[in-house]
This record gives C-alpha cells, structure tokens and sequence, in this order.
C-alpha cells in the first residue's frame, strides 16, 4: 500500500482504508500535539486576550482528533523493538548535540541560550526597548523554547535547559519512530535505519576535496565542520541540524515523518493546514519547504475522493485565522532581512554561478536521488530532487537561511526513501548494484555527522550563559532576525504590550562566544 508520499511500505501490508475515518495511530496524535503545544502557548502569551481566547477555540476545534477514540488502529504500528531503538538513539543523539551544555556546544548555542533566558527572565512578550524610534519586541521563531520557557518561568533558568534538552530528545525520538515504523521490526533493520538517520548527510567530504584540494588536506582535522564548502549555501546533514539548528530541524522533520506514514482513511488530511501554521511558528522556511508536500497530498486525496471537502471553511478556516495572526508575529519588521538571488549576484559570472550551484546539488542530493529512484519509484523523491535544485538560486537571511531551512523536509524525503530503498529486498543484480552505489554514497557522507560528533566529543563543555541576554550576545546590537520594531500595522493591535527586559551584561565579555573561542583555540576556523 502507498503511504502518503507515495512510498511503497516495506511493513507488513494492511487492509485498504473504508469510508469510514480511521482513528489516528498514538504515534501520530503524539507528533501533533508536540508541535502544535508550543503555539497554544504563544497564542495565550503573546496576543491580547481578546483575540487569544477566540484562537484558542480554533486551535482546539482544529485538533479535535487528537481526542477521538484510537483503539483499533494498526496503521504501520510501533513495536517494543522500535520503541527501545528510537528512544536510545534519540537520548544518545540529543546528548552529543550540546543542547543542556553537558558536552561541547555549536557557536549557535551562546544565542539560542541568550533567546531561552530572555523568554525566562521578562514577562512576555519580550521587549528591549526604542529602536529608531520605535518599541522593540523579541520577534522570530519561537515554539522550540516555549514549553522549556514556561517551565523556567516557575522553576528557573536551569530548568528551563533541562526541559529543552528533554523536550528536544522527545522530538528526535518521535522522528526516529515514525522511520522505525515503516520498516520490518527485525533488530538488524531497526539498527541499520537509527544508524541511515544519524549519519544521513551529502558527500562533503568530495566537494571539499574537489574545491579546495591541498589546502582542504593540510587544514584538515577530525572535528572540523565540512559543510559550507559551497560558499553560499549549505544542505545540512541530519545530525548537523540536531547539533546545530534543532529549532528549525525537527518541525519539518515530524511534518515529512506524518505524510509518510499517514494512509486513506484518517483525518490527518483535515488536520494539515493546522500542523503547517504550527510549523511555521518552528520556523517559517521549514514550513515554507514542506507546504509542497502538503498540497501535493491534498491535491491527490481530492482527486481519489472526487470530493472537494477538504475546501471546506472547516478544514481551512481555524487554520487561516490562527496562521493570520502568527504570519503578522513572524513578519513584523522584516523588511531588515536581507535578500535577494544568488546566480550572477556575485564576483562569478553567471554561468558559473549555474555550474556551482549544479555541483552543489549533484553531491549533497542529485546523486543519493538518483540511486532512489532506481531503486523504489517515488513522485515525491522527484518533487524533492526538483526543490533542491531550484532552491540555491535564491537568498533569504544572514546566512542564507531559505536554503538551510527550506531544504529540511526535502532532505527528510530523501531520508527516507534512502531507508526504504535500503531496507527492501533487491529483485535482480541490477538493483543490488544501486543498493551498492547508494550504501557506498551514504557511507561517504557519514564523514560529514562523524566529525559534528568528534567535535562534541573532543572539545570541552562551556557553561550555560545564564545572565547575557541577546542583547548582550549582539555585542548591544539589535539582530533584524531576532528583534522587530513595532509598527502601526494591524498585527500591532493584536499583541500584548512588550515588556522592556533590562539589557543585561555588556561589552566584550559579554559578546565573546565561548564556542567561538574554544574552536580558534583548536585551529578550527581556518577551513
């Protein structure tokens, strides 16, 4: 049977969906409530209470069912095997990702935890005074430190890491068991795919050789970071996202993970639009990524129904109420960030920018595609194939945000189309020497996640910052992708008014990123 991004399930086959709306599985109901309890909390702490409760309402009519009664639905079950994979390998991956400091943290960390003690110390919405004039308010993509935050606010900063580091090991075990659960329950195939998902990654290691060659050799050291060779852009390994940008990963990673496993019948088609406007308070490119993937679902569940019901207000109607009021959050002030295309908006003409950009894609995804398909047919994994080649053309954000985070659930199909292809059985000789090829190839690009661990590994632990705020880490800066003037727009009258947070701890003390500081030590910069 298809699943809902078209892959042909290595699991034992169940019996065709009936008209009648099959209950979603427990794995399912657990994914959408973690991604849609951050935007409960924003909703109730960021919008005045007026607009609040009415959204609230929608939020909780849109979801409604989660409450259903579940009993009786196998739809690519969860197995105790799959349950003791996933849940170790997702502590053990969280661990080594630095998310509670207890070893070495990426240089993202001094301000993710700059963000988690603004939102624990201050009252929200979270303000940091005039900026040209006008107030300022703490505006980017929340819901990864929400429940941490929430947790802090009673039981203090502390706290707060240690949820964050559990509320990001839940999310990386629900992933890995949404992957599990499409896959034979056979000890060897649960360890082989937990190892594809850790080490999923492009082949950097070539590009870096290719590109840099003798230098690339004589800087080179286990725990370097292998991923911008490129220049301009980056499709960041599985482990690479967790340990560096686990904010922006794990929505899009759940979201794939849901249409994969999802099958006629259930009422996660209804459910969608609400998970999407969840996403995008995780993170707005993320979301962006993933919305083809939805609309391609809907689109076809239409088509096989011949029914427009999907359409209906609903469906769709809590979903743009409460996605109006989180656009206008997330877009306040945007016009700051910068943006623009990147084929021949450089030193390099534009026939090269092409050639770069066609390099880029063959080695972090056109090859792994390729040996997909020849393998396990898949519209899906072409769709994605397609959106990772159009994607380097365009910039959005300080460093090229769009393509890092709008690439995460494309790479999330070819994850998973990877595992499949992997885990089936090769019919003839031709399909054995693809399954070699694509083992080869991920092989390969395991160096990348390899060295994110080694890194982890073999540099120290640095504190938690407990007193800088982000202003702070800014060196008394105000990032445009972190903080947003209030305007006179409509969204202004829907949000509470912000609270001016004392900025804190100043100066070079201040602004000096640990991280930073421990990889020059190392010599890890210079690549």
């Amino acid at each position: 049977m298809l699943n809902g991004l078209g892959y042909q399930n290595v699991t034992e086959s169940t019996p065709a969906a009936s008209v009648v709306t099959l209950p979603l599985p427990l794995l399912d109901r657990l994914v959408i409530a973690y991604l849609a309890l951050p935007l409960a909390i924003f909703l109730g702490g960021w919008l005045q209470l007026w607009v609040a409760l009415p959204l609230l309402a929608c939020l909780a009519f849109g979801l409604r069912p989660l409450l259903t009664n579940a009993a009786g639905s196998q739809i690519a079950p969860i197995t105790r095997l799959h349950l003791t994979v996933g849940i170790l390998a997702g502590l053990a991956w969280t661990y080594f990702g630095g998310t509670a400091h207890f070893v070495f943290s990426n240089t993202d960390w001094y301000v993710r935890d700059a963000v988690l003690h603004d939102l624990v110390a201050s009252s929200w919405p979270v303000g940091y005074g005039p900026v040209n004039g006008a107030e300022s308010m703490l505006r980017a993509p929340l819901a990864y430190y929400l429940p941490a935050a929430s947790v802090g606010k009673f039981a203090g900063l502390y706290a707060a890491h240690l949820t964050l580091a559990a509320w990001t090991a839940i999310g990386a075990s629900l992933f890995l068991l949404q992957v599990l659960s499409l896959t034979p329950s056979r000890a060897g195939v649960a360890i082989m795919v937990a190892l594809i998902v850790v080490f999923f990654s492009g082949l950097d290691i070539i590009g870096n050789l290719i590109n840099f060659g003798p230098r690339f050799i004589a800087l080179w050291h286990i725990d370097n970071h292998l991923e911008w060779w490129a220049g301009s852009y980056q499709y960041s390994s599985m482990t690479t996202q967790l340990f560096w940008v686990p904010n922006h990963a794990l929505s899009g990673w759940l979201t794939i993970g849901l249409l994969c496993r999802d099958r006629q019948g259930t009422p996660l088609d209804t459910m969608l639009p609400l998970v999407i406007v969840a996403s995008a308070l995780w993170s707005p490119l993320t979301a962006l990524g993933a919305v083809p993937y939805v609309i391609w679902k809907l689109t076809a569940a239409m088509l096989r129904d011949r029914s427009l019901g999907l359409l209906h207000p609903r469906v769709w109607a809590p979903a743009l109420l409460i996605g109006i009021a989180v656009a206008g959050y997330l877009m306040l002030d945007a016009g700051n960030i910068p943006k623009g295309w990147t084929v021949g908006n450089s030193r390099e003409g534009f026939v090269e920018s092409l050639l770069r950009q066609a390099q880029f894609f063959l080695l972090e995804a056109g090859l792994i595609g390729l040996a997909i398909l020849a393998l396990r047919r898949s519209s899906h994994v072409a769709l994605a194939l397609v959106i990772l080649a159009i994607l380097p053309m365009a910039r959005f954000g300080p460093g090229n945000d769009l393509v890092m985070r709008g690439s995460i659930p494309s790479l999330v199909v070819l994850l998973i189309g990877a595992c499949l292809a992997l885990v089936a059985k090769a019919p003839d000789l031709h399909g054995r020497r693809w399954k070699i090829a694509l083992g080869a190839m991920l092989a390969i690009g395991a160096i990348t996640p390899v060295q994110e661990f080694a890194r982890a590994m073999m540099l120290p632990a640095w504190p938690i910052n407990r007193e800088v705020t982000l202003i702070g880490t800014s060196c008394g800066g105000f990032p445009a992708h972190y903080i947003a003037r209030m305007g006179a727009g409509p969204i202004g009258h829907l949000l509470r008014e912000p609270h001016r947070l004392d900025p804190g701890p100043q100066g070079r003390a201040a602004c000096s990123n640990p991280a930073w500081t421990l990889m020059y030590k190392h010599g890890l910069l210079d690549i």
